[in-house]
């Protein structure tokens, strides 16, 4: 079934529906993988974010552009190795790069990542040096450039070096060139833990393809790669938690504690510039039902009064874009400026409480 097709009943793309499960516990994962966990999210923030990190913490915004790009692709590298089916890679050096990243690109196009189109391969045929793709609109450009090459390195099972250049305001050239050393067994190896606890939401399936019915309020446009928010022209695109994580690790790593703390205020940010007054104001079922099509983990408590606001979330996506939204909810609903204390509880759930700063 061609991965672009839609669903004659709600509009969906049938590579969203066959191949991504909405759960009780307030996570999406991809069926062939359970353990590969994502979020439908607000992309537009994204590349925002990473300025932010980079003028918050005080490093260039090219040292944070690689971190990305090696901590995405070192769990692109991890997914792949699990989902590939065997004898992939001399598909690959058989027929050419061609025949693969065209499945990338029908792929890009429904999970909201922007045109992906191949440039060619040099030679065209057996082991290549050099790959080249097009990219219109990415969701996020370094982001794809990690994808590309952790997708590039299980194939030849060799470390790549990814260039690009901005060819106008919203195409870029992407290069995968590769060395001649080896990977070795532990470059596939990244672990990801199934979500914690059970839950009780309920979404409405789709008489025709089974996916949720809440998903009517967003758009595909399958020629350009973009989902967006009818009401509000938000886009938004899948990604994986995992490369998520594993860049937020690695900067925890280099920078410390105050990294949350940096992530939580430019989540913050993003979330006032983005969110409606009525989408904060929607109370607890709004708020659950929002963060749960998003996949960013179950609501199981919220109270807001003059105090502040409290709640806790079961399987938390990323934690610290949980708090971050909640402080943009209490700011928008009160007009107050909020400070934050938050913490994951010994049965994984989040603790978070906002009070007037």
């Amino acid at each position: 079934m061609k991965t672009t097709r839609t669903c004659g009943e709600c509009g969906i793309p049938m590579g969203i529906a066959r191949n991504l499960v909405w759960n009780a516990n307030g996570t999406i994962t991809q069926k062939k993988d359970p353990l590969h966990r994502l979020v439908f999210f607000e992309s537009d923030n994204l590349d925002r974010l990473w300025g932010r990190l980079s003028e918050i913490l005080g490093v260039t915004g090219e040292h944070i552009w690689e971190l990305v790009v090696d901590s995405k692709s070192r769990a692109t590298r991890a997914f792949l190795q699990r989902t590939l089916p065997r004898g992939v890679e001399l598909l690959a050096r058989v027929a050419g790069y061609r025949a693969m990243i065209s499945t990338i690109e029908s792929q890009g196009l429904v999970m909201g990542y922007g045109k992906i189109t191949v440039g060619g391969q040099y030679p065209r045929r057996g082991r290549p040096e050099r790959i080249t793709v097009y990219i219109e609109d990415p969701y996020s450009l370094p982001l794809f450039c990690g994808d590309f090459k952790g997708a590039a390195e299980v194939l030849e099972r060799r470390w790549a070096r990814i260039t690009r250049q901005a060819l106008d305001s919203r195409r870029h050239q992407v290069d995968v060139t590769f060395g001649g050393e080896r990977l070795g067994d532990e470059s596939f190896v990244l672990v990801e833990e199934g979500a914690k606890k059970p839950g009780d939401m309920r979404f409405k399936p789709c008489p025709g393809c089974g996916a949720p019915l809440e998903l009517r309020q967003f758009s595909w446009n399958l020629g350009s790669g973009v989902v967006r928010e009818v009401r509000s022209g938000r886009r938004l695109a899948f990604f994986g938690t995992a490369g998520m994580r594993a860049v937020f690790e690695e900067l925890a790593h280099e920078l410390g504690g105050r990294v949350s703390d940096a992530i939580i205020e430019a989540e913050r940010e993003n979330a006032l510039a983005a969110l409606r007054g009525e989408e904060a104001a929607s109370g607890y079922e709004g708020l659950r039902m929002m963060a749960a099509v998003r996949g960013l983990g179950l609501l199981t408590s919220l109270e807001m009064d003059d105090m502040g606001l409290r709640m806790r979330m079961s399987n938390p996506a990323i934690p610290e874009y949980v708090v971050g939204l909640a402080l943009a909810v209490f700011e928008l609903v009160s007009g107050k400026r909020g400070r934050h204390r938050w913490r994951m509880e010994p049965d994984g759930d989040l603790a978070a409480e906002i009070s007037p700063a």
